[in-house]
């Protein structure tokens, strides 16, 4: 079962040029995840480094703190093709995952709270 901050590998199908993304889980039940993205163009984003704790990165890459609702049948999808779960974030991030998630001017007050006490 996929958990809090683990990193699998979808097809997005809602980009400009559909192709393979990274997503990271924040709530499976409710399907929120965050992208995860080559640059930092897409604000707030927290930078992961690939050493030490992101090996299953290519290079290091932004986590974009704006959610990204996903069904089950995409997530189920997406563990039977892909091979699972690719990596998981590493807890260290949680801090700075919760104070980006607080400057975004998309997501409401309650789900910023509600991701803060996910990530607590």
């Amino acid at each position: 079962m996929i958990q809090l901050l683990d990193v699998i590998l979808i097809f997005d199908d809602t980009l400009r040029e559909p192709h393979p993304k990274m997503v990271v889980c924040l709530n499976a039940l409710d399907g929120w995840y965050f992208r995860i993205n080559s640059r930092s163009t897409l604000r707030p984003c927290v930078k992961l480094e690939k050493n030490p704790h992101h090996m299953f990165l290519d290079h290091d890459s932004y986590l974009h703190c704006d959610i990204l609702e996903l069904d089950d049948y995409v997530i189920e999808q997406s563990l039977r093709r892909h091979a699972g779960i690719i990596g998981t974030i590493h807890s260290s991030l949680k801090p700075d995952i919760i104070s980006k998630t607080f400057s975004s001017a998309v997501i409401s007050s309650e789900d910023k709270h509600i991701i803060r006490n996910m990530l607590s």
